[in-house]
């Protein structure tokens, strides 16, 4: 298995992609720290994973909150003596009142950058002495392919894009100033991907139509290729691998 014995903490993993990539890892022999603000969604990652015989645990966590990630890795520490990855996922999509930037409400602004881009930041804070101490490790953050393009129109949510632009920038900073002391780290940017956050895109008929061009492998892709791709860049696969943003975005940025 590609992760045997690694712990990693996976932030956000009630739903979607979070969720995706703590089972995938499970399945690749890791023990997955299930971090997420449900405890109802958490637990029932955790009691998914312990029934196809994987390990895991929940530590229910705000990532905007600095003494409950504080707390979040503790636990680890506590539980499993050690921390190999760090996958920091968890955020939000468009805020209410995210739009273009002069319709974008101050609070809206605030809302997304305080989950998002600060959420992140925290996330990586705490958990790098921890990776430090077991020779480095891996951290996978998670932007967007709005973090790469710009957007005109159908996807005007300029508070979001900054934040996932702004995880891109912090991921490439900690690649190069810890790489000497072994810890890598690497930014994941999916397109859309069929999750519950793609609810209304899904059902805009017109919106898929525009996709159909810009993802030319296809409109929507499958959770399963942001995981696969997370548990490569979690893995020893990987391990001259740094700084680098890797679209899964079905052809998007290629155009």
């Amino acid at each position: 298995m590609r992760l045997d014995g690694k712990v990693a903490i996976v932030t956000g993993a009630g739903a979607g992609i979070g969720r995706g990539c703590a089972e995938t890892f499970a399945r690749e022999g890791a023990y997955v720290v299930v971090s997420n603000r449900s405890a109802e969604n958490g637990e029932s990652v955790v009691h998914a994973i312990r029934e196809e015989g994987g390990e895991a645990t929940f530590v229910q966590c705000d990532v905007t909150v600095p003494e409950q990630i504080k707390a979040l890795v503790a636990a680890t520490l506590e539980r499993y003596d050690r921390l190999d990855v760090l996958v920091s996922n968890a955020g939000m999509g468009r805020g209410r009142g995210d739009g273009p930037t002069h319709e974008c409400t101050v609070d809206a602004w605030d809302t997304v950058m305080q989950t998002n881009l600060r959420g992140t930041f925290l996330a990586c804070k705490y958990s790098i002495p921890a990776l430090l101490e077991t020779g480095g490790g891996s951290i996978v953050t998670m932007s967007s392919v709005l973090g790469l393009v710009g957007s005109q129109g159908l996807f005007d949510t300029h508070a979001y894009m900054t934040t996932k632009a702004g995880i891109i920038g912090l991921t490439r900073n900690i690649a190069a100033h810890y790489a000497r002391e072994g810890l890598r780290a690497n930014c994941l940017a999916p397109g859309l991907i069929d999750t519950e956050m793609a609810t209304r895109t899904k059902s805009d008929k017109r919106l898929l139509e525009q996709l159909r061009s810009w993802q030319p492998l296809g409109p929507i892709g499958a959770v399963q290729d942001v995981a696969s791709a997370a548990v490569y860049l979690a893995s020893d696969e990987s391990r001259f691998v740094t700084g680098v943003v890797l679209p899964i975005d079905g052809g998007w940025t290629v155009q």
